[in-house]
């Protein structure tokens, strides 16, 4: 009884991650600009002035100002509306491939880790077989296959986003697979499956939150060129990049920026999430 009365008080307050969260200037900054852009997505439908995809012959070319913010563009429509639309349909297809791609690698790479043998060397050949085609060369194939759309994109930036992925969590299992924790799973009977599940991939997860995290910048890049190649998101959607690819100046330069500020909050809170987790900084 005297032990527990005389026990510490469980702490209150903030955890130590997000105490660590606040005091990373890049982690804030970056999570400020990653909610905006994500609030704006998600709301998109709702706080659009016009109709992003309504046609107008009487208004085209208009310059901004007036009833048209940023103006509008040689079909008439409005490109403050087609800009905050395009942030919903470049975040769709950025967080579906994340999605698929997180999924898909982590597994393939865990396997390949665990096995190892045959198995991780013909998995990791597939993947080099994949690294050695430019990214461009394969989304061009699978859109000539099955033709420019909205899954297209998702399906092609799959294929070459899933290897670099799959490398990360193998060569975290491989690193932990000798540890006395997993062998100490081994010896006990404990299946494989579960071994993964509740003692491997706890462990590395938060490597593969800021890979993720500085992974949707980079997708949302190879969308809008995609976009701009004419093999992507096709119209009447709007996307970023087929806004820079008209070549209209306002339309051009707000998609630019809006794209640039976007990559540029992801990737710093990739970078500031990089700093929270890991663990050598938790001194300094």
């Amino acid at each position: 009884k005297t032990d527990a009365l005389n026990a510490p008080a469980p702490r209150r307050g903030l955890s130590d991650f997000q105490i660590r969260f606040l005091r990373s200037r890049n982690a804030m900054i970056g999570s400020i600009i990653v909610a905006f852009v994500a609030i704006v997505a998600l709301l998109a439908p709702w706080i659009t002035p016009r109709d992003p995809t309504k046609v107008s012959i009487m208004a085209t070319w208009l310059p901004p100002g007036g009833d048209h913010l940023l103006g509008t563009d040689a079909l008439g429509r409005d490109v403050i509306s087609r800009l905050i639309m395009g942030a919903r349909v470049s975040l769709t297809v950025a967080l579906s491939v994340l999605a698929i791609t997180m999924t898909f690698g982590t597994l393939l790479g865990m396997v390949a880790a665990w096995y190892r043998g045959h198995v991780d060397n013909v998995l990791m050949r597939f993947v080099d077989i994949i690294f050695a085609f430019p990214e461009l060369i394969i989304a061009i194939i699978v859109a000539a296959a099955m033709g420019p759309g909205t899954f297209t994109v998702i399906v092609a930036l799959a294929l070459v986003w899933w290897p670099g992925i799959a490398r990360m969590p193998r060569a975290l299992v491989l690193s932990l697979r000798e540890e006395p924790f997993v062998e100490a799973g081994i010896a006990c009977g404990t299946p494989t499956w579960r071994i993964m599940w509740r003692h491997l991939l706890p462990n590395i997860v938060s490597p593969m939150i800021v890979r993720a995290s500085l992974g949707v910048g980079m997708i949302i890049m190879a969308e809008a060129t995609m976009s701009f190649l004419g093999i992507g998101v096709q119209e009447p959607y709007p996307t970023w990049g087929g806004m820079i690819s008209d070549g209209l100046p306002n339309l051009a330069l707000s998609a630019s920026v809006a794209l640039g500020i976007t990559m540029i909050g992801f990737n710093l809170l990739g970078d500031g999430l990089r700093d929270v987790l890991d663990p050598k900084s938790r001194g300094r």
